[in-house]
């Protein structure tokens, strides 16, 4: 099942899923992961909106809807673990980057060959580019070409930074120039740019929060007001006889009309919008913070987390504070 599955799934996307895996460094095969994520996503859904249709929680075109929301869901979770996964490793390894470049050009410095230099540097505390720095030297050491072995590092670790700073390495040795003022230029440039980073993340911060209170407090409260407004009136209108009211009434074109949106569309609106805007505020939190969209997905849960509270408990407040206008 796990080969078919495979078979009859697009080929970018097993390009894009064995890349990942790549990333991540996990050993599992493509197969195995693409199948997963597919088959028990079909059946993980099935089965929880089936337990829901069983009792009678939800009609038969519901059910279908909740099955294919299910899925949909299970699978948008699974692949996003894989790009955080290979985004934490990845901001890792250039974070410690810079010091592993002055320690491979003190090694230079002190005599060694660069494979040698390379292989000694490859320190436990590194992380991910620890094994890819070792990999390499060994490579070197077997008889591989020494660009060759160094072109390969970044092929299993997401990051821009990584690759373009193994493309100048590579690019010195061939061209014959300083290597070791090289790796030291670049690691004060890495050290600059994240400074120049976490400055420029400093003062966009207070967006972001404006954003995050806006998303998560505003917006469903304002639809918690609204939704308990409409109930109210619709109340009041069914309370008042409007014929009487508007025979009565002194001004002729005076037309009184009960409120057509019910309470329960109006109350499912509210939960679609808080998780549309909870997704997209989280989205757009991300990339003024980090410059990516995908950074501020992690925020999504929170932010429809506390949406949902905010919005659920200001109705059981609106009722418990004007219960007696509608009673």
């Amino acid at each position: 099942m796990y080969r078919f599955l495979y078979a009859i799934s697009p080929v970018r996307y097993r390009k894009w899923v064995e890349k990942h895996i790549d990333y991540c460094d996990f050993t599992v095969s493509p197969i195995r992961l693409i199948g997963f994520l597919i088959l028990f996503g079909i059946v993980a859904s099935f089965a929880v909106s089936f337990l829901l249709f069983s009792l009678k929680l939800l009609t038969f075109q519901a059910f279908l809807l909740a099955w294919a929301i299910g899925f949909a869901g299970f699978e948008v979770l699974g692949h996003l673990m894989l790009i955080f996964i290979a985004d934490s490793r990845s901001n890792f390894v250039e974070q410690i980057l810079p010091d592993a470049l002055q320690i491979i050009s003190s090694n230079m410095r002190s005599g060694l060959t660069p494979d040698k230099a390379i292989l000694t540097s490859a320190r436990p505390e590194f992380g991910p580019l620890e094994k890819e720095l070792r990999k390499a030297a060994e490579e070197a050491l077997s008889g591989k070409s020494f660009e060759e072995a160094l072109s390969g590092i970044s092929t299993k670790i997401k990051s821009k930074i990584l690759d373009k700073t193994v493309s100048l390495i590579i690019e010195g040795l061939i061209k014959g120039g300083s290597i070791t003022s090289l790796l030291d230029s670049v690691a004060d440039d890495i050290r600059q740019a994240r400074i120049l980073r976490d400055e420029i993340r400093s003062y966009v911060m207070m967006y972001g929060i404006f954003i995050f209170f806006a998303v998560g407090i505003g917006a469903p409260l304002l639809y918690s007001v609204s939704t308990y407004l409409v109930q109210t009136m619709a109340k009041l209108g069914g309370a008042v006889d409007l014929q009487t009211l508007v025979t009565n009434s002194a001004i002729p074109l005076l037309r009184f009309k009960p409120a057509e949106i019910s309470t329960d569309f109006l109350r499912m609106y509210s939960y679609i919008s808080i998780f549309i805007t909870a997704l997209f505020g989280s989205m757009l939190i991300g990339l003024i913070q980090d410059g990516s969209e995908k950074n501020g997905l992690k925020l999504f849960p929170v932010l429809l987390g506390i949406g949902l509270a905010v919005f659920i408990l200001s109705q059981i407040a609106l009722k418990a504070i004007f219960g007696t206008i509608i009673a």
